[in-house]
């Protein structure tokens, strides 16, 4: 069992250039790869692995097969934490009994499991890949993903870069993350691919928060579910849900003392967006979710 930590951008197909001038600059590079990923999504027809919080995925690489399990995790605004279990398998239909048996909920019924299994959704996408060993010896991947999620006649782009902490020190993501925004069109990506399949099998929106609530990991949720609501919708009353949100985290930053000084820009953010949606990708924005989210990391 692993750990995966882990912060998600989304970066449109023409910053890859971008991003490869920048890899030297970023620490010492270990390796790098370039590979094509073939993914497939696995549930029951009443979604158990969905209602329990796991996601269940089958992986072609380099010719070999591994399946993984995803447990129910964190997530701290950017910073997405989840147990994983990965097990090679020796095709692309994954065999449950393979994972440990202390990951199952204790009314289980893994071999029936096996029997309901259904293929959902695919990501396919090519990877490229590079191993970055920083300053103070933590090692950390880049990972530029550009391909597909497909699930019938349905599909969705993806272009992201994902930044995963292989070994060290967390913080080091956020100070990698803090330099790529300075120097790429970069926006944060809240959803993983396996929500987005998800959510594109069954051709749902996501629905606006109801209220954005009192606590900085509470309003920046809300803030994380209108931004991507407004992505698929275009509604106006996102961008207002939005404007509520961020209004609210100025006032909870104003309350903390080590988060004082983002309250005044959280507060020209929550106008600004009322007025103008691409504040989305502002870098500002941006870097204000970052110094959130590396605060709620570090007091979780």
């Amino acid at each position: 069992m692993s750990t995966e930590l882990e912060l998600k951008y989304l970066l449109p197909p023409a910053g890859l250039d971008s991003l490869m001038q920048l890899i030297p600059q970023l620490g010492e590079l270990q390796y790098s790869e370039h590979n094509t990923l073939l993914n497939a999504y696995f549930d029951t027809a009443d979604n158990w692995f969905r209602r329990h919080d796991m996601g269940l995925r089958s992986r072609l690489k380099q010719g070999r097969y591994e399946q993984t399990i995803k447990l129910a995790g964190s997530q701290h605004g950017a910073m997405q934490m989840r147990p994983e279990y990965n097990v090679a398998c020796d095709g692309v239909v994954p065999k449950l009994q393979a994972f440990p048996l202390e990951i199952w909920p204790a009314q289980a019924d893994v071999a029936q499991l096996q029997q309901q299994l259904m293929e959902l959704f695919r990501t396919d996408f090519v990877r490229h890949s590079w191993l970055l060993r920083c300053a103070d010896g933590s090692e950390v991947e880049l990972a530029y993903d550009q391909g597909e999620i497909r699930s019938g006649s349905y599909s969705q782009p993806i272009a992201e870069l994902e930044l995963e902490l292989i070994s060290g020190n967390a913080l080091q993501l956020f100070t990698l993350a803090r330099t790529l925004l300075q120097q790429l069109p970069l926006r944060t990506g809240w959803q993983s691919k396996a929500a987005r399949g998800y959510s594109l099998r069954a051709q749902q929106t996501v629905a606006l928060p109801q209220h954005t609530g009192t606590t900085v990991l509470a309003q920046i949720r809300a803030l994380q579910q209108a931004e991507a609501c407004y992505g698929q919708t275009q509604q106006p009353a996102a961008l207002n849900t939005a404007s509520e949100a961020l209004a609210a985290l100025a006032l909870s930053l104003s309350e903390r003392a080590p988060l004082q000084y983002l309250s005044a820009e959280a507060a020209a953010l929550a106008e600004a967006v009322l007025q103008n949606a691409a504040v989305f990708g502002w870098r500002r924005y941006n870097e204000l979710l970052l110094a959130v989210s590396e605060y709620l990391y570090q007091n979780a």
